[in-house]
């Protein structure tokens, strides 16, 4: 992301997410409100790419500001999609279906797995993809597929731009 967006808008957009996370999903499992407030979230983080994408027509540079996009946009795509699996409650396997490309969505998002150190994320989200497909012995294959996808910053951005569009429908 361009040195023009402020830094402070990032962090202020992850504090936003701990604090609902925290509040809502860890805490109360309150999923209506969890949904809701990171839907609010997901769309100020879409507004702020867009907004790039037409200023700058071109996907962030690898900096600190791009890193840290991701970093929230990965936990912001899995909750968001935690959240709206625990809100359907249903076995229709059309909400199974979109949900398990979200969670896999959100795993490619994760920049430079092995030397951000994102395992504890990438098992959360690995865990929850076993659970929902239902799928014995799924979370440690999906581990592996990330951990040796180990996607780019540019990689991010593509997956970051699919999930966005899935999310918005």
């Amino acid at each position: 992301m361009s040195t023009k967006v402020p830094l402070k808008d990032l962090l202020q957009l992850k504090e936003q997410l701990d604090e609902i996370v925290f509040n809502y999903i860890d805490t109360s499992q309150k999923w209506e409100v969890a949904y809701s407030k990171l839907d609010s979230l997901l769309e100020n983080v879409t507004a702020y790419y867009d907004s790039y994408m037409e200023a700058n027509g071109d996907k962030p540079k690898e900096n600190t500001t791009a890193v840290l996009f991701l970093n929230v946009s990965y936990k912001l795509i899995y909750f968001h999609t935690i959240s709206f699996y625990h809100l359907k409650e249903t076995n229709q396997e059309v909400v199974k279906e979109r949900v398990l490309e979200l969670l896999t969505l959100a795993a490619n998002c994760i920049p430079d797995v092995n030397k951000e150190n994102h395992i504890a994320y990438l098992q959360e989200i690995a865990a929850s993809f076993e659970e929902i497909s239902n799928i014995q012995g799924k979370q440690q294959e999906f581990e592996k597929l990330n951990l040796e996808r180990n996607s780019s910053i540019v990689d991010c951005f593509d997956t970051f731009s699919k999930a966005k569009n899935l999310l918005l429908k």
